[in-house]
This record gives C-alpha cells, structure tokens and sequence, in this order.
C-alpha cells in the first residue's frame, strides 16, 4: 500500500483492462484454473471456495489482484511452503508489444514466463495466468505462542518456517522489539466446541487486536509452549483475516477504525474492497503521511534479528508483521544470491514512527534502503523508495529482465519497474 499516486500514467496511453475479472477454466483433472488478471482475491476464494477448492497461497486483502500478485511479487503465510504466489503458477498468457498474443510456461516461452514475475508489468499485458489449486479444509487451527524477547522471537518463527514437514502457515506480529506472538496454522475439517472464531467479520475487533490479547493475558503468558491457546478460524475468514484493517495501516488516517460503533455501522464498507483507504481525498493523505512509514523487507532468515533491531532503532514501528517466504531457486527479475532454495522473512513495517524528532522520510528511508543493500534484502515495490537507478539494478538484478525486454521490443512501449516506482513516478 501507498499514499503516492502514479503519476507515470499521466503521460501513457491507458489500456482497458477491467473486464478481465472472472475464472476461465477450473480443471479438476489436471488440478488447476485459468483467471483473469483483474479477480480479487476475495472473488477467488468465495467463488472457488463454494466449489471445495483452494490456492496454494492467498495473499490477505480482498482486493489483491492475481495480475498484481504476479507481476509484484505476493507471497502469503503459507509461502513457507510454497514461495511467492507466482511460484504455484504454471502457466501465463500474454499480449507483447507487437499486439502478438502468447502462452509462456517452464516448458514454452520460459524465458518470458521466469520474466514476468517481479517486472511490475513492464513486458507486456498479463491476461491470463494458470494457477494450482488444491481441495479447501473447513477451517485452520490456529496456534497463537506469545514470546517475550527478540531472542525467542525469532528463533521461534525461524524453527516453525524450517520445520519437515512444517505448519501450513506461519506468521508473526511484533507489538514491540520484545514482545510478540507467533502464530502457526493447521488446516483442518473439524472444529471444537467453543473454540471457533469468525475472526474477518466486519463487526469483529481487528484481526492484530485479537492477536494482542494472546499476549498481554495474563492466563495465557504463563502457559507453557506446549500448550499454547488455539482458535478454528473458517478458511475463508483466516485468509482474509487482515483485510479489514489493512494490517493496522488503515488506522494512521480513520483512527475510529476499531471503535466498536463505528465497526458496527460501517465495517461491511471493507467487505470485498479497500474502501477505507479510496474514503480519504487524495488532497489529504500527505497530510497523514507524515511521520508515516509503509514498507515491506524481505531479508534473509538468519539476518532476521539484526533487521529488526536495526529497524527499530531507526524507526521505531510497531506492530511488525513477519511472514517466513521461501526463495525457489529459478530464473528471473527477484535476485536471491543462492544456488538453492533459501528462507528469507518478510518485515512490514505499517505505522507512524515512534521516534518523531528524529524520522526524517527521504534520510530515514534512505538508512533503511542502505541496510538492504549492505545485507542482500529486497524491498517492496509497492512502497515508497528513494533509491537511485543503479542503487535499484544492485537490489533488483535486472541483467535477466533486459535480456528479455530487449528480445521483445518493450522499451518504446512499455516502462522499466524504475521508472513506474521511483521518486518522479509518484508523487
């Protein structure tokens, strides 16, 4: 999420795309669907959920895009598991340049189909994507484990993403640099009696308030890891668990968010699309945007810890959300220094600054995009960034990316990723 508006589509022509928001095909044989670039997530998940059927990653909010998720690198707390969101597709269809319509895959245009992913959109129009699906469980387990230092933190969140076999999902909420809760999912057809919990209902507490209350109850601290509290969440209602509040980044300019009357009379409004944000006019957004910090930080695992004290002592952001994404060793515009598959951590930061007097947005980002490049991180695309072409092309290898744009003729017709994130693209 950002507060900037791109400002790179006032000089381009502006291609139609709306209409392509529906499944094409779902093949039970082969265990796939075919979609449309345009269908939300929470489209998906009710429409492919009614006929017992899910995906193998579903990024939180409900106005996620597939096209989007591809193109930008969506990944999801079961991406422990199974990588990025485009990493569980198979195939795409594309429009280039020349207006050629063409299919890619691992086995049919592969270079174009390891290029799409991470290229912002920047290679052609993405029209359709074949995706593997999986049989849905009625509900996820959901432990909650409170932690009380950044030691067990992250020891705790590391052993769970490494495990074999592992959890289905796992995720973290720091509430400060000591003390948290890691949460690890099972899916599951069965509930117990009083132990389910409709968690995304629109008239229900934020999902990073009820998360909270496992780890300031007093009854719950002192169980042991063995025992930690557990709730049947309905998958649906798990996946969608954030979309309400953004995280709790909708709550630095609706700060009523959470005020129960104001849940109660208008939390439908959030029900499939991110209407808190689009209710805030543009004009004012700078205004909140001051001392505001959106970003996200994928960092490899076992510099967790010293990004999170770095982060701190910079910005000072809390709650932190931590979700384990597995790297899968492939072709492509992401740049993971390995020969193998490795586990990095995402690190969202969505919050106003708890050291006023000293953030400054263009400095302080700037010491959080130096971090990154000094420790082999990644930054969200979607974020703000003040990060120079070639500071970029070291983040975001993109020796791989021009070899294919060149191949396809994209320069007079498309933009490169910089162009549509830097400091002129928005504002």
């Amino acid at each position: 999420m950002s507060l900037r508006t791109p400002v790179y589509k006032d000089t381009m022509t502006g291609i139609d795309l709306s209409r392509l928001d529906d499944i094409v095909t779902i093949d039970e044989k082969s265990m796939t669907m075919t979609v449309e670039p345009l269908m939300k997530m929470g489209q998906l998940t009710r429409i492919l959920g009614s006929k017992g059927y899910t995906i193998p990653v579903v990024p939180e909010f409900k106005f996620l895009t597939v096209g989007g998720l591809i193109c930008g690198a969506g990944l999801e707390t079961s991406s422990h598991k199974y990588g990025f969101f485009h990493n569980t597709c198979t195939s795409y269809e594309v429009v280039l340049s020349s207006g050629q319509v063409v299919r890619c895959s691992k086995d049919e245009n592969s270079d174009l189909f390891h290029a799409i992913p991470g290229s912002y959109g920047t290679l052609g129009f993405l029209t359709a994507a074949t995706i593997n699906i999986m049989k849905a469980e009625k509900y996820v387990k959901l432990s909650y484990i409170p932690v009380n230092s950044l030691d067990e933190a992250t020891k705790r969140i590391t052993d769970e993403s490494l495990k074999t076999p592992g959890p289905d999902f796992v995720e973290g909420i720091m509430y400060s640099l000591d003390k948290g809760v890691i949460m690890v999912g099972a899916l599951t057809s069965k509930s117990e009696p009083g132990k389910v919990n409709s968690v995304a209902a629109w008239y229900k507490k934020s999902f990073y308030k009820h998360v909270q209350s496992f780890l300031i109850g007093d009854q719950l601290i002192n169980l042991p890891i063995s025992q930690p509290a557990t709730k049947n969440i309905p998958l649906r209602d798990y996946y969608h668990r954030h979309s309400y509040a953004g995280f709790w980044a909708y709550s630095a300019f609706v700060p009523y968010i959470d005020v129960p009357l104001f849940r109660y009379i208008f939390g439908w409004t959030t029900f499939e699309d991110n209407y808190t944000y689009k209710i805030v006019p543009r004009c004012f957004r700078r205004i909140f945007e001051i001392n505001l910090v959106l970003q996200d930080f994928i960092v490899p695992i076992d510099k967790m810890k010293m990004a999170l004290q770095f982060f701190h002592d910079q910005v000072e952001v809390y709650p932190v959300w931590l979700c384990p994404v597995k790297a899968i060793n492939e072709p492509g515009c992401l740049k993971f220094e390995v020969d193998e598959d490795k586990m990095y951590m995402d690190i969202g930061l969505y919050g106003y600054t708890g050291k006023p007097d000293q953030y400054e947005d263009e400095k302080s980002n700037k010491a959080l995009e130096k971090f990154c490049l000094e420790n082999g991180c990644m930054k969200g695309p979607y974020a703000d960034t003040y990060l120079s072409r070639d500071e970029c092309d070291q983040m975001f290898d993109p020796t791989f990316y021009n070899k294919v744009r060149a191949e396809l003729n994209c320069s007079d017709a498309f933009p490169t990723p910089y162009d549509k994130i830097c400091q002129a693209g928005r504002k």
